[in-house]
């Protein structure tokens, strides 16, 4: 049977279909509608989902896993934290409280667990306004203009991160901006030197999921494949850091699974948020690829002996860059 198709339908859910009157096996199920709307490296919706009553076991899929850029699996465990805080953000939304148990994952592939009760109130660390933005959210690739984040803005972000073993870090000053600018040229040459890296970003563009058309994504693969862009890429993306309002930073006192997808929920938290105030995110994980350029991040980002996991750019754009497309639910449900 061949794999379904890339839509951008799922995008559009009708939260009046939501089934109030239903069991809770039947509740998550529409829940999970909003899970996979999180953004993921590449695109590559690296997640699965076993719904068994009133919980989930929400998994990482490895056969979606970019091991040439992600051979640590940071950035899968941090994909899937996104996917766990939309559901429990559309959960809260319909007042249903979740409960989430985070696993080890050293013996299964499942990194958490979400339980589910009815609860006309739950408790929440969550703004309920964040709702709205799963469905709004987008990632822009284009240079942001000139406005600054004022200060109530950065303080509300600050505000939605409430674990006490992740931290935010919120850079505006030029000269640290522009080392990490610098950080981020270095690793997108060393990065597109590497064969297999350029392999499997074409890999993903050829399926078209970072939303270009069937012509174009092909054409795209070839280009990335076989050709080295690396200085190209370089220059770009540094300029992109330089021009943003913002350069965040999500460290972690600890460098394991469970602490990278919280590190995922809390990214997807301000990602949202953001949303809600009109700013735009765009992650930019290169450095973060490369453990000698993640140990000058860390330095950079004066986190001590935390440790960085993802990296992010905000600012403002008139650009609409629209939603790249979803593989349907049914897809990832076991």
């Amino acid at each position: 049977m061949s794999e379904p198709e890339l839509t951008r339908s799922v995008w559009e859910i009708d939260s009046n279909d939501y089934p109030a009157g239903a069991s809770m096996d039947e509740k998550i199920r529409f829940l999970l509608r909003y899970a996979i709307l999180a953004p993921s490296s590449h695109n590559s919706q690296p997640w699965r989902f076993r719904v068994l009553g009133n919980e989930v076991d929400i998994a990482v899929d490895e056969s979606r896993w970019l091991d040439a850029a992600d051979p640590t699996k940071r950035e899968l465990y941090i994909s899937v934290g996104c996917a766990i805080e939309n559901l429990c953000v559309a959960a809260e939304h319909f007042e249903v409280e979740p409960r989430v148990e985070y696993h080890d994952g050293t013996d299964t592939d499942t990194v958490a667990t979400v339980t589910f009760r009815d609860d006309s109130d739950p408790s929440t660390h969550r703004p309920s306004k964040l709702f709205d933005a799963i469905t709004e959210r987008s990632t822009s690739h284009e240079l942001f203009d000139e406005r600054r984040l004022d200060t109530a803005v950065q303080d509300e972000l600050g505000g939605v991160v409430t674990e006490d073993d992740v931290s935010l870090h919120l850079v505006d000053e030029p000269a640290v901006k522009q080392s990490i600018s610098e950080l981020q040229g270095k690793a997108d040459q060393l990065l597109m030197d590497d064969p297999e890296y350029r392999k499997e970003l074409g890999h993903w563009i050829g399926l078209g999921a970072l939303g270009s058309s069937w012509l174009m994504a092909r054409i795209g693969q070839a280009v990335v494949t076989h050709l080295d862009l690396g200085e190209r890429e370089a220059a770009k993306n540094s300029k992109l850091i330089e021009s943003a309002s913002l350069v965040a930073g999500l460290t972690t006192a600890s460098d394991d699974p469970t602490s990278q997808v919280k590190a995922g929920q809390v990214f997807e938290r301000v990602a949202l948020l953001a949303t809600t105030a009109d700013v735009a995110v765009h992650p930019m994980s290169q450095t973060l690829e490369r453990p000698e350029l993640r140990t000058r991040l860390q330095e950079l980002l004066d986190s001590g002996a935390d440790v960085p996991q993802h990296l992010f750019r905000m600012g403002y754009t008139d650009e609409d860059p629209g939603h790249t497309p979803r593989w349907p639910l049914e897809m990832f449900l076991a």
